[in-house]
């Protein structure tokens, strides 16, 4: 496996230099802002540029997470231009192929994530985002990409049911799925956070292990994978819902990014929290990812806010850096 860096969603130099100082061979980025305002998809020479920028830190530019969003609702919601959209994802697929970068992190959940608090404290006056049912049906969410995408529905947009989700995500994979295998990129698919089937009066998927499992057997390919946000599942099931993923999905080789996180709490009331806090003991999941024979890429995602620290995190993602590098070795050692 390789431990990486990123969950940046703009140019940082910085962040950049200190991912290679620390030993990450690779970098990561999450809807890097490379499409002009009238541009529809990613170009080559977009892709091109961003591949170049990360290179010249010598990281491997090894996934990108997340189109902008007007790529994707349409064919979320299946909207009449979603035939439009799908053969703009296709020239980004066809593109990011041709420059060569190799996977591409999509969700399908049209609420987004969903927290109602970025700034919840946890050990030592560290800040986290955590999630309160409560306070969600209320309608706060403090993340304001979400919200703003949420005050839409029952005014502009008719929500869709999870059949709706189903289908579209059917229709959107057929389109795609070919082009993906063609051009030599990976979809893999991000679970809805939190997992809950129906939120703000909005139905979701991708929340179980179930629903990996339909998708699987729906799409056939070997362009499709999962991208396993740990946190998650670890809201779902704690430990035993995490290693049932590594389990079922792992060998199968449909599992080609970990995000290395978790979470105090449980599905309807969590906080994010540091690596070792929260519902699984990390050691055992990282030696089940060795065990099941995981050759992909692990992010540690989010990290908690701590003290002096950047809005990137520089030191919060060195400590969990190091932790999984740590375990990593740990494990080489165990093999022999």
């Amino acid at each position: 496996m390789k431990i990486i860096l990123g969950a940046i969603k703009e140019f940082d130099d910085d962040a950049l230099l200190m991912a290679r100082q620390l030993g990450s061979e690779g970098f990561h980025f999450n809807t890097p802002p490379i499409a002009t305002a009238d541009e529809d998809f990613w170009t080559v020479r977009a892709l091109k540029w961003l591949k170049e920028y990360t290179e010249k830190f010598e990281l491997k530019l090894e996934m990108i997470e997340n189109v902008p969003i007007r790529f994707l609702e349409g064919i979320m919601l299946g909207s009449p231009d979603r035939d439009e959209k799908i053969e703009n994802y296709i020239k980004t697929v066809r593109n990011m192929g041709e420059v060569g970068i190799p996977i591409l992190g999509h969700h399908f959940c049209p609420t987004w994530a969903w927290r109602t608090s970025i700034a919840d404290p946890t050990r030592g006056g560290a800040f986290v985002s955590s999630f309160d049912i409560e306070k969600a049906k209320s309608g706060i969410n403090a993340y304001a990409i979400s919200a703003q995408h949420m005050a839409r529905f029952g005014k502009d947009i008719q929500p869709p049911t999870r059949d709706d989700l189903w289908k579209n995500y059917e229709y959107f994979m057929k389109a795609v799925l070919p082009e993906a295998e063609q051009a030599g990129v990976k979809l893999i698919i991000h679970p809805s956070d939190p997992p809950i089937e129906r939120l703000a009066g909005v139905d979701r998927i991708f929340i179980s292990c179930a629903d990996f499992e339909k998708a699987d057997e729906m799409t056939n390919s070997p362009a499709w994978g999962i991208n396993f946000c740990m946190g998650t599942f670890s809201q779902l099931g704690g430990e035993e819902a995490v290693l049932e993923v590594i389990e079922k999905f792992v060998p199968r080789d449909k599992v080609h990014m970990v995000h290395f996180r978790d979470v105090e709490g449980t599905i309807n009331n969590f906080k994010e929290c540091f690596p070792g806090d929260g519902r699984y003991n990390p050691a055992k999941i990282m030696q089940a990812l060795h065990k099941n024979g995981y050759n992909g890429l692990v992010l540690d995602d989010h990290v908690p806010f701590i003290n002096n620290d950047t809005r990137w995190g520089h030191t919060a993602r060195a400590n969990v850096f190091g932790y999984l590098r740590g375990m990593q070795k740990m494990m080489e050692l165990y093999e022999k």
